[in-house]
Parts: C-alpha cells; sequence; structure tokens
C-alpha cells in the first residue's frame, strides 16, 4: 500500500504535466496557423513562439525531476532486495561457517577500517548483485570505537 500511495502523486504530477504540455504545443499549433494565414506578423509569431517555447522548457524540467525521482526510487528498490537477498543468503550459512571461514567472508564485505577521534569508520563492500563481490563504491558504516 505503501508503494501505491507514493505512486499516485507521481502519476497525478505526470498527468498534470502531460496536459500542460499538450495546451502548449496545441498553442503552438495555433499561433503557427495564424502566422500561415496571414492572421499574424513575423515578428508578434517568433515572440509568441519564444513564451511558448520558455513556458514548454518550465514545463520540461519537472517533467525530467519526477521522471528522475522515480528511477532513483526504483535503483534503490532494487538495491534493498538485493542486499535483503544476499543477507539472507548469508545469514543461512552463516553458524556453518569455522572461525577462518567468518574471517574471509569479514574480508570480503570490509573494504577498510579507520578509527578518527575515537569513532570507528567501516567501509563495507556489499556485492551488487551475485557475480560481483566487490562494489566500487564502499558502503560507510560509522560508530564509537
Amino acid at each position: 500500500m505503501s508503494e501505491n500511495a507514493g505512486a499516485q502523486p507521481v502519476a497525478a504530477e505526470r498527468k498534470k504535466l502531460g496536459i500542460a504540455l499538450k495546451r502548449v504545443a496545441a498553442q503552438e499549433d495555433r499561433v503557427t496557423e495564424a502566422y500561415v494565414s496571414e492572421a499574424m506578423n513575423l515578428d508578434r509569431y517568433k515572440e509568441d513562439m519564444d513564451k511558448l517555447t520558455s513556458h514548454r522548457q518550465e514545463l520540461d524540467r519537472p517533467q525530467r525531476e519526477v521522471d528522475q525521482c522515480q528511477r532513483q526510487k526504483q535503483d534503490t528498490q532494487k538495491a534493498l532486495a538485493r542486499l535483503e537477498r544476499f543477507c539472507h543468503q548469508v545469514s543461512k550459512g552463516l553458524t556453518s561457517l569455522t572461525f577462518d571461514e567468518r574471517q574471509q567472508l569479514l574480508r570480503l564485505v570490509i573494504e577498510r577500517i579507520t578509527v578518527e577521534n575515537g569513532v570507528a569508520r567501516i567501509d563495507t563492500v556489499i556485492p551488487p548483485d551475485q557475480d560481483n563481490l566487490r562494489n566500487r563504491y564502499p558502503e560507510p558504516l560509522e560508530g564509537p570505537a
């Protein structure tokens, strides 16, 4: 239900922007038709088209932002699902590992540990998928040393 609740405002915003963009396109068509039928001079045509182009760009910006936000949300959900699968797979076999195997596992997921001013920072590497055991961008965890 929370996904639907989050998707409804995005869908409503998309619809609103789509309608506004269609209105601008219709206005551009009317202005062009007026110019072609010689009901409007060239200077007025250019002025009106510049205004409509500017308005279209103003509408395109939030559309791109909505699209980017939606992509980021989907990417985050996919990453969380992969992380949950990874944690589940690791937890299933964790109890059967020997001490040396546990150390080896920790070496796979911990990039480095730094302590500064009494705060430990652990940079972890969570596999992005089953085929890759290294991630170029370590995930930092911070806490008191």
